[in-house]
């Protein structure tokens, strides 16, 4: 891995989260913060994007060796508006800390031989891609599919804007 790749996991699991959340928008308020059953663990659609948005802040935080222990809490999200604003702050700083990267860098094992850094980031695009899925069922069951969250479409939409 070097760090072309890793910025091209980190945009595309922007894309994917932006292409979920403008899905979201079709919902009322109070259908996403609605318990769900079957629960997949996270109480509601809200739930699991918290959970999801806290993930790639707390692994970014562990990257950057800044206290990684803050756990996000639903009830600090009340609309999809109030998650959606701290998740673009959240793809700021994640572009950010990936630009600065070197190769080396991206090789890097945690001291106490964790995974290193590109493991840690694929980690995170990966637990992404499963929360997503499970929004995604949310979503479909209520009317309002997201569409395809494939990497291959991304990639497919990023060669169609570059040849714009």
């Amino acid at each position: 891995m070097n760090r072309q790749d890793i910025l091209t996991l980190i945009q595309f699991n922007i894309w994917a989260n932006d292409r979920l959340l403008a899905a979201c928008e079709q919902l009322t308020d109070d259908a996403f913060i609605r318990a769900v059953t079957p629960d997949p663990g996270w109480g509601s659609l809200r739930g699991i994007l918290v959970h999801a948005l806290d993930t790639e802040y707390g692994w970014r935080s562990i990257l950057q060796e800044e206290d990684g222990d803050t756990i996000l809490d639903s009830a600090d999200f009340p609309t999809l508006s109030t998650l959606r604003t701290r998740w673009e702050v959240e793809n700021r700083a994640w572009l950010d800390y990936v630009s600065n990267l070197t190769d080396e860098q991206i090789q890097r094992a945690g001291d106490d031989g964790a995974l290193n850094v590109w493991q840690t980031i694929m980690h995170v695009v990966m637990h992404g891609i499963q929360h997503r899925s499970e929004a995604a069922v949310i979503m479909t069951e209520a009317g309002h599919s997201p569409g395809e969250l494939d990497f291959d479409r991304f990639l497919r939409e990023c060669a169609a804007d570059d040849r714009d």
